[in-house]
């Protein structure tokens, strides 16, 4: 053990403050993998500082930073993240993004990437080859400065409905053109305001491809916003092919989400109905995602936060899609359930009970 160093623990020295109490901040010169050398730094006590699960309990977490070389006048994030090695990189498929984004879906509804650093050294695979253990699903240290975005949760009524329908698209223009997100989730859904102008923007591609079937060795998402049919156990094992149809079930879980959680752009203090499906696992939200959709009574007894009056309104008429989707394929053994062709599934789960509220 003393041949370990603190890299091989998950702690960096030039991102990690040495044991002992926290400072509020961390001042510290890095490298990117382009070779910029930039002096950050570290807001460690950020108050909007967040840390973010997945379905696998894997953190990652998303604090201010400062560096003069970046950028003097835009706030700017750090996100610190650990990786799987074999997974396409964040930057990577960033910069894939970024190629393509000509296209008005996605210009302006991605996220601004400023600077990043891969640091090998902290690769578990080390720990793992130390000790005679297999590599597979080996875990690297990343960190990625972006220009500072808000919280889609922080909209109300049409804002928050147009800034949604926003990343709805560019999310679909990005399927079309070979980058899959996989993994659509309240605190991945965020804005900015240009000139005024509210935009929504499709944010935190660590768990994006450019694969048509996933990579790496686990099922992605956030438990919660999954597809119905990516949480049985034989999704969860890999069995299944993440589609475009899954990720646009996820949106709608969202939006449902958020109109019955959120009081004027804040969690609610009380009286959150969903908070149930946060304290079950996978098969567990499954079984009440169903009961959810089922049960309009319940659903019928259920009040919208303020300011989402309408959007709850809209978010039952999207249930309503899932239900027609769902009987589709009622009695079909799992393992031969025809996934929809991406326009039909964009048509039917999204753009048909969207697309009069928002006078498309």
């Amino acid at each position: 053990m003393q041949r370990f160093r603190e890299q091989h623990w998950g702690l960096h020295p030039k991102i990690d403050p040495e044991f002992g109490p926290q400072p509020s901040s961390h001042k510290t010169t890095l490298t990117g993998d382009e070779g910029e050398e930039i002096d950050v730094t570290l807001e460690l006590s950020d108050k909007e500082r967040v840390s973010h699960y997945g379905l696998n309990s894997r953190a990652t977490n998303l604090f201010s930073v400062k560096s003069d070389k970046l950028s003097i006048e835009d706030d700017l994030v750090v996100k610190v993240f650990w990786t799987e090695a074999t997974r396409t990189s964040e930057p990577d498929i960033l910069k894939r993004v970024y190629e393509i984004a000509h296209d008005q879906d996605i210009k302006g509804h991605v996220p601004v990437m400023l600077w990043y650093k891969s640091f090998e050294e902290t690769s578990t695979a080390k720990v793992r080859q130390r000790l005679g253990l297999k590599t597979e699903g080996a875990r690297v240290l990343y960190t990625i400065i972006f220009r500072k975005l808000r919280p889609i949760t922080e909209l109300t009524g049409r804002d928050f409905l147009l800034a949604w329908w926003e990343t709805v698209k560019c999310h679909l223009a990005l399927w079309k053109n070979d980058v899959y997100h996989r993994d659509i989730s309240a605190s991945n859904l965020m804005y900015r305001t240009v000139n005024g102008k509210i935009v929504g923007v499709l944010n935190d591609f660590d768990l994006a491809s450019t694969e048509k079937t996933a990579t790496g060795t686990e099922r992605t998402g956030t438990v919660p916003f999954m597809a119905a049919a990516l949480l049985t156990d034989r999704a969860l094992q890999g069995y299944t092919r993440h589609a475009y149809e899954h990720d646009a079930e996820s949106f709608i879980w969202v939006l449902i989400w958020i109109s019955l959680q959120y009081d004027d752009g804040e969690l609610r203090k009380h009286g959150r109905p969903l908070d149930t499906w946060l304290r079950v696992d996978a098969a567990g939200c499954r079984e009440k995602k169903g009961d959810f959709i089922l049960d309009k009574e319940f659903r019928s007894s259920l009040h919208a936060g303020k300011g989402h009056k309408e959007n709850w309104k809209l978010g039952n008429r999207c249930l309503g899609s899932l239900l027609v989707n769902a009987a589709r394929v009622e009695f079909l053994p799992e393992d031969q359930v025809p996934l929809l062709e991406i326009d039909t599934a964009f048509q039917t789960l999204l753009s048909d009970p969207v697309g009069p509220f928002l006078g498309l």
